[in-house]
């Protein structure tokens, strides 16, 4: 039989079937907006995902507009993001049960991590089969399943053993719900596993985390400006969808989800919740904050174009800091401000630390910097002659920065916000670990002081700080998602001594345990690094002009 003819009918089989009586229809309704509790129909879809005919058969599974190419086309990657009542993964389960129902076709659930039953979504399947009064499904909990009379099933298990999942055929989806933690290896893993079907496909429904992790960088992040631009991506291989409660068209009748809504918002304006916090929840957006974070996302994302929004410019010395990143695969970077203005940062794809240094030099001396400081802890200690080489004959002043040394001023006092418990006057060597705790809480404090003034401004208030002490990143630099996953994801080390501690790049990526037990790999901060050592000096910061503000110290403060 040709190949043609194979696939004509594979899309005949299941109608054949279900006119026999050996397969109940599923027939999708699609439904735009709900009047007064009753579903407004604009299409109905019978068949097979993919394959589907349309048709007047009353509605079995009513699905929300926003998902109608994901029952209508056929993508070997399809991908379900965003926040709050978006209703992605009642979606899931409805489709996955009308396939099995339908066509008899196998799903095998699948969890990163699931040692029982009862972490995956097996209660939610069988809930969704007795919501929609299909007949058929027999569960067989003893072996992880729910059968179909037709031959058709879910399958149920985690990724634990990566090898065994190698060997799963005859599964038509393979569906990750809760896919935010999901490892590249499993990824990678994944869609070549998934191909003795014709037509097979590969589910993901997720609630974003750091735009650092593997699902955002793979699914979010390559195709971030269309995604946000209509919250809908589609090519060869993927179709992905950003969805929030706005697309739910049975949102507005649900009274408690409405109020969570509202309650949500009401913390927002007193301060109670950030924005941050209240974007990821209903949103979809990243959460790239962390427990005992010491920068917030918030307090990031006031300072994007904060030079503007506050009417100040970036006027002054220009200033490069890099980190060489000799070890393991971390990226080079490199980082270039204009009095507290940054304007340009870049990941440098170089074989070793000294080609990375002869580059980031190249792009400085391009930018007619003022001064050149790096990362002289680990191999960048040897790098001092390849500095003096490149900056020969020209007027730029560089420095080393070992952020392992002891505190700058150690005698001085503790001088910066009370955000970070100190209590009492103490010096900065009894307040800071090291040089690079200190010179972190410094940059979070410009961070917060740069938060406060643009707040203050959006409500109408006014905060004045001297421009000198605060940050500014230009909306134009092209890792600025990347910037704020690395900054936000800085937690303060817990000691017995209580003195401000950061962990090392080592204890980042070897994983901190959390409060609840879990184990997090952080990427190493290099990008932050650079924003860090930037202020290392504070002599190189020259006054900037900006439009004063009238003081105000009324504003709100949350943790």
């Amino acid at each position: 039989m040709s190949r043609a003819n194979r696939k004509r009918l594979d899309e005949l089989e299941p109608l054949i079937m279900a006119q026999a009586g050996k397969l109940e229809n599923s027939v999708y309704g699609i439904v735009d907006r709900v009047d007064d509790g009753v579903p407004n129909i604009i299409r109905r879809w019978k068949g097979s995902i993919g394959r589907m005919v349309e048709t007047d058969e009353e509605p079995t599974i009513l699905v929300g507009e926003k998902f109608e190419p994901l029952i209508l086309k056929h993508k070997k990657y399809k991908a379900v993001f965003g926040g709050r009542a978006g209703m992605k993964s009642r979606f899931a389960s409805d489709a996955m049960v009308g396939e099995v129902n339908s066509c008899g076709s196998k799903v095998y659930a699948i969890r990163e991590r699931m040692k029982s039953l009862k972490q995956s979504i097996y209660a939610s399947i069988l809930a969704t089969i007795d919501r929609l009064q299909f007949n058929g499904f027999m569960p067989v909990e003893s072996k992880w399943e729910i059968r179909h009379k037709t031959g058709g099933e879910f399958a149920f298990g985690g990724m634990q053993n990566i090898i065994d999942m190698k060997g799963s055929v005859n599964f038509k989806f393979f569906l990750m719900e809760e896919a935010a933690r999901t490892k590249q290896e499993t990824i990678d893993t994944l869609g070549p596993t998934l191909r003795d079907v014709e037509g097979a496909e590969l589910w993901y429904i997720w609630n974003p985390e750091s735009s650092n992790d593997a699902m955002s960088k793979e699914f979010i992040l390559p195709y971030q400006a269309e995604l946000d631009r209509c919250g809908y991506y589609e090519d060869d291989y993927h179709i992905i969808i950003k969805t929030t409660y706005r697309d739910n068209p049975w949102f507005m009748g649900d009274e408690s989800l409405k109020m969570e809504l509202s309650k949500d918002e009401s913390k927002v304006e007193r301060g109670l919740m950030s924005k941050a916090r209240f974007d990821h929840i209903w949103n979809g957006a990243f959460n790239d904050g962390i427990e005992d974070g010491i920068i917030h996302e918030d307090w990031f994302d006031a300072c994007v174009d904060a030079h503007l929004k506050l009417g100040f410019k970036a006027i002054g010395a220009v200033t490069a800091t890099h980190d060489p990143a000799d070890t393991g695969t971390d990226e080079k970077t490199i980082a270039i401000r204009q009095g507290v203005v940054f304007t340009y940062m870049e990941e440098i794809a170089a074989e070793n630390g000294n080609r990375a240094l002869d580059y980031a030099c190249g792009i400085a001396i391009n930018h007619n910097v003022d001064h050149f400081g790096w990362d002289c802890d680990g191999m960048g200690a040897l790098l001092r002659d390849q500095v003096e080489a490149n900056f020969k004959g020209k007027k730029v002043d560089t420095w080393m920065f070992k952020g392992s040394h002891s505190v700058h001023m150690p005698e001085a006092v503790y001088a910066f916000s009370d955000n970070y418990g100190i209590k009492g006057q103490k010096k900065n060597k009894e307040v800071f670990r090291n040089k690079r705790a200190q010179r972190y809480v410094e940059l979070a404090d410009r961070m917060f002081k740069t938060w406060e003034a643009v707040t203050a401004k959006e409500r109408g208030e006014a905060v004045y700080h001297n421009p000198d002490e605060l940050i500014s990143f230009s909306s134009d630099i092209n890792c600025l998602t990347k910037l704020r996953a690395e900054l936000c994801r800085l937690p303060r080390k817990k000691n017995n001594s209580g003195m401000i501690e950061l962990y090392t790049k080592a204890d980042m990526v070897a994983g901190i345990t959390m409060s609840d037990g879990r184990k997090l790999s952080i990427p190493s901060p290099n990008l932050a690094d650079d924003v860090m050592m930037s202020f290392d000096r504070p002599d190189l910061v020259r006054p900037v002009q900006s439009n004063a503000m009238p003081p105000s110290l009324n504003l709100p403060r949350y943790r």
